[in-house]
């Protein structure tokens, strides 16, 4: 599956913390609900490798004039929530 052109194992989202420092995330998912885009994330083991071991976050995604996805934390806990359960209606089917 591709992102805006963009394969999604391609795409790494670095998310950086309070406390200064960062995680590497890679792209499980990318899903739309409701005229918004998502993704659902794992961090990486080394370089691309998807870390199973675990729990999923989901984020919002939009899109730069270059089209480089731009990864927003959901503030709203009902648009939370609908992400949520369409994830893991997806997970179940897979």
């Amino acid at each position: 599956m591709d992102f805006k052109g963009k394969k999604l194992e391609d795409i790494v989202v670095t998310l950086p913390y309070a406390d200064g420092t960062s995680m590497d995330c890679g792209v499980y998912s990318y899903f739309e609900i409701n005229n918004k885009k998502y993704f659902a994330l794992l961090p990486l083991k080394g370089e691309k490798q998807l870390d199973y071991s675990q729990n999923f976050m989901l984020y919002e995604v939009e899109e730069d004039e270059e089209k480089n996805p731009i990864v927003m934390y959901i503030e709203d806990d009902v648009e939370y929530a609908t992400a949520a359960q369409y994830f893991s209606e997806l997970l179940a089917k897979k």
